[in-house]
Order: structure tokens, then sequence, then C-alpha cells
């Protein structure tokens, strides 16, 4: 998410971008994307924590526009799409199934601990990983 608060900018993931304004927006997609776009030439592996409408939507839109990524996304919760009805959760699911993403559910993100990646499939932890729970 963009970090627009003046005060937050130095702290942010990307202080040497004003989010503020459409150039610095333009310049952390332009990045994004190319970041991405290496460690898909890699073939390198991707944990998305959160499996709720924005991480499923990020782990879909990755598998379909960077080939070659391995993907992993997990949830504390029983099923992806939390709150949403059972059908939606189950379509995604199968969705995500069919594409080669993994799934993990009733899983608590432990980023500093090896035996919780091993548990998921990265044994040296992922390449890159995106945190798309809560709100900062």
């Amino acid at each position: 998410f963009p970090t627009i608060h003046e005060e937050a900018r130095p702290e942010g993931s990307w202080a040497h971008l004003d989010e503020r304004f459409l150039e610095g927006r333009r310049r952390h997609i332009l990045e994004e994307y190319s970041a991405i776009g290496e460690l898909a030439k890699k073939n390198s592996s991707i944990l998305i924590v959160g499996a709720g409408f924005i991480g499923v939507e990020w782990i879909t839109e990755l598998e379909h526009f960077f080939k070659g990524l391995q993907l992993t996304i997990i949830d504390a919760l029983p099923n992806c799409l939390g709150p949403l009805p059972a059908r939606a959760a189950n379509y995604c699911s199968r969705y995500m199934k069919k594409h080669g993403i993994k799934e993990y559910y009733n899983l608590k993100y432990s980023a500093k601990d090896m035996e919780f990646y091993k548990s998921i499939g990265i044994p040296n932890g992922p390449d890159k990983e995106y945190i798309c729970i809560g709100v900062k």
C-alpha cells in the first residue's frame, strides 16, 4: 500500500518515492513490476501471507502475469476469503489449485522460524514475501 503520511514516509518500504503524487505511484509500480519479472526469470518462490480478498487477488495476478513463480498463500483462518460465502471460497481455492498455487490454512505466520517455512514447502524461506493482512 502507498505510504502517504509525510511523517511515515522515511520509515516506509519505498522511502525514496513520494506516493502522494501520481509520478511516485507510477515509479513504484514500474519498480515492483521489474523486480517481480526478475524473480519470475529465476523461478523464485513468493509467499503471500493472508488469504483474504487482497491476498487472493494478488497471488492470482502474480500467477497470471508472471509465469515461472513458485507461489504459496497462507492464512490463519480455515479457508481463503474468510467472511465471504463458502461457494466463493471454494471457487477461489479450486482456481488456485488448478493454477499450481499452494495453499495452507489454519496456520500462523512465523517469519523468523525456519521450521515454519519447511512446513509449507519452502525450506530456505521464500525469495519474496507480501504481507496482505491488517492495515498499517
